[in-house]
């Protein structure tokens, strides 16, 4: 849409609200305006099309008063890092980028920063700043996760290694706690804006009332940091309430009232910390639930206002509330994984007198279970031991304070850790490769799959006959890849009680997550995931939906691979076994006579001479990796009865002195034969 530039005032560009409407920005939004983008707010034009602009934003946009320009709506994301011009700066980089929230900024802009100071009013002033450069280039939005540096900050930080390559500013704390919820900020930004949106754009089009969204998550996992961001993202103003000292129900009361009744649009009202007063073991649960059940319907009847209720878990709300379709949302969110805890050991250790050598990533390592306010902890403690003789914080001294943090998320299992790898598989190599390629490389090298613009494989699905090695070669992928690993048997999540098998679900995936990089197996598939609408067992319906839920990446799963087993490929939901999710498919079918033979050859059973391992090969054409197993077992206690155990005649077998004889080999493979026939 094309408007006349006139003569205005800074910082925000003012136009027709009905123009405005018209270019989907109801209550006014970020536009492209010739070489810059501009903040623009509905306001009194004497003639329709005029845009007014102030001297600086004109400057920056590289127009004139009485130019006709095309005016575009600009969809901006949140600039992860903004580099201002060296000066002679009053005030800290943290300063500016507060003064800068909530601003779209262009490379090449000039933008003025607004110092205040309470105990100096005389001297508070206006500073203008050149922005040198944006990341992601060339325009972004300033929020709370951005990283605001001078050029001296950024040369200061340069490595003289690799030709002078500049190294990134450590992030904030609020960066580091949102890494990784780009989905949960992208939801909970469209959700605030549709509520707090000019024009009561709910009634507009028809919508139900409603009053906000629910967040739950443990103390510390980033809650208020995201509906920061979002509300930021909305262009909403924030009016945080905090219940941690609120005991009594009028008093919560006292607290909610003003802010349903007085609050100004677009706002959005955050109550942190529910579980405070309401939950479970709440003295005043009742009567919580009944000031929050007026609260959400003062909300809903007032246009560009919204709330977000953050709960450390969903139960600790009465159900009325938690179920109430005024909250139609609900969002979880997980522990910080590997990436968060390296990025948060990153932003609190940024200042801190640290070795040049310092392991981030074995700290995020050492740390499953941290919070965000666990790092912090940490990180003061190490300080603290280093601060008496003037030393520096190494990767020994911190993985110590983290030994002696207690994780406030509570002791995260880490899973099994294999211990054998791919030598202990026989033969199988294609398999093999394919997992390498799926499993391996993402969580080791990365960057060779963003360098050919594709995504890595999400998860994994091992099909074919029963003991063919699916679990025995995920054990030893686990080995390899340096990952936890998670074995759940299908039927081990199956609750007749409603919500708890979805829990469960949810439970795996977020220690998964702690435990990052990590492998999460689920045998048997399915009798857990079924083709939905074939069981009588309503459960597992709701456990497929729980499934596409977690890897569908409602919540990101990071360094989290899925791999499923299964004998029966067509029993599982198709949903769950299309692109993006259980994509790759691995067939592992009855071994041919070269994998049976390097099974033998690998095998720990001590062998007589007269044991002809290509002949045994031959003869147990049809027997699976578990049958051959059996047989070898079978055969060994065959030895050990001869020998008489438990006499003092034994040998030990340790000795290799005992040894699984051809005849022993054929009375165990007869017996083996009987017993199969006998079961079919």
């Amino acid at each position: 849409m094309r408007f006349v530039v006139r003569a205005g005032s800074d910082p925000f560009g003012r136009a027709d609200p009905t123009l405005l409407r018209a270019m989907g920005l109801p209550g006014g939004g970020v536009a492209t305006v010739g070489d810059t983008n501009v903040l623009i707010r509905p306001g009194e034009v004497a003639v329709t099309n005029t845009l007014l602009l102030g001297p600086r934003t004109m400057g920056n946009a590289g127009v004139a008063d009485g130019q006709s320009v095309e005016v575009k709506r600009s969809l901006l994301p949140q600039a992860q890092q903004v580099v201002l011009a060296s000066g002679d700066l009053p005030l800290d980089a943290r300063h500016v980028a507060r003064a800068l929230q909530g601003i779209p900024v262009t490379q090449g802009d000039r933008v003025v920063i607004n110092t205040s100071y309470a105990d100096d009013p005389e001297h508070d002033q206006r500073i203008e700043v050149t922005i040198e450069s944006v990341e992601p280039a060339p325009s972004g939005l300033v929020g709370s996760g951005t990283m605001v540096a001078t050029r001296a900050d950024v040369e200061a930080a340069t490595s003289s290694a690799e030709g002078g390559v500049v190294a990134q500013v450590a992030p904030t704390t609020a960066q580091a706690l949102l890494a990784g919820l780009d989905v949960e900020l992208d939801t909970l930004s469209g959700w605030l804006a549709l509520l707090t949106s000019a024009g009561n754009l709910p009634k507009t089009w028809g919508l139900p009332k409603v009053a906000g969204v629910l967040i739950e998550g443990p103390s510390g996992v980033g809650k208020a940091e995201l509906v920061t961001a979002a509300a930021e993202a909305a262009g909403a103003k924030l009016e945080e309430i905090s219940l941690n000292l609120v005991f009594k129900p009028e008093r919560l009361l006292d607290r909610l009232e003003p802010a349903a009744k007085n609050s100004e649009a677009p706002t959005v009202i955050y109550l942190d910390h529910l579980e405070a007063m309401a939950g479970p073991d709440g003295m005043f649960r009742s009567q919580v639930g009944a000031i929050l059940r007026w609260f959400l319907d003062a909300v809903a009847e007032r246009p560009g206002i919204a709330t977000v209720l953050g709960v450390s878990s969903r139960s600790a709300l009465d159900e009325s509330v938690a179920a109430s379709p005024l909250l139609p949302r609900s969002l979880s969110i997980p522990p910080p994984d590997l990436k968060r805890r390296r990025m948060l050991f990153e932003a609190s250790l940024a200042k801190v007198p640290t070795s040049d050598d310092i392991d981030y990533d074995r700290l995020a390592a050492k740390s499953a279970g941290f919070s965000g306010a666990d790092v912090l902890a940490a990180v003061v403690h190490a300080s603290a031991k280093v601060v008496r003789n003037d030393g520096v914080v190494t990767t020994e001294i911190a993985i110590e304070a983290i030994g002696e943090t207690t994780p406030s998320l509570g002791s995260v299992s880490l899973g099994d850790m294999p211990s054998y790898g791919f030598g202990k598989v026989a033969n199988l190599d294609e398999v093999k490769q394919r997992l390498t390629e799926a499993v391996i490389w993402p969580i080791q090298d990365p960057e060779r799959f963003e360098r050919m613009g594709i995504d890595p494989p999400r998860g994994i699905l091992l099909y074919g006959p029963p003991g063919t090695g699916k679990t025995y070669v995920t054990r030893a992928l686990a080995h390899e890849a340096g990952a936890a690993f998670f074995a759940v048997k299908g039927a081990e999540l199956l609750d007749k009680f409603v919500g708890e098998s979805e829990r469960g679900v949810r439970e795996l995936f977020n220690r998964a997550r702690a435990a990052a990089p990590s492998i999460i197996f689920f045998d048997e598939f399915d009798a857990l995931a079924p083709v939905r609408g074939n069981s009588t067992n309503n459960v597992t319906d709701s456990v497929v939906a729980a499934l596409l839920t977690e890897i569908d990446g409602v919540s990101d799963l990071g360094d989290v691979v899925i791999v499923a087993a299964t004998n029966r490929k067509d029993l599982v939901d198709p949903a769950l076994l299309r692109g993006g999710r259980l994509e790759t498919h691995i067939l592992l079918d009855l071994p041919v006579k070269e994998s049976r033979l390097a099974l033998l050859e690998i095998s720990d059973v001590p062998m007589a001479d007269d044991v002809d391992l290509d002949r045994l090969a031959n003869e147990t054409e049809g027997l699976s990796f578990a049958d051959l197993t059996s047989l070898l077992r079978e055969a060994a206690l065959g030895v050990l009865r001869k020998t008489g155990i438990g006499s003092d005649a034994a040998v030990p077998i340790g000795d290799r002195e005992l040894a699984v004889t051809w005849s022993d080999l054929e009375q165990a493979l007869s017996r083996f034969r009987r017993e199969t026939e006998r079961v079919l």
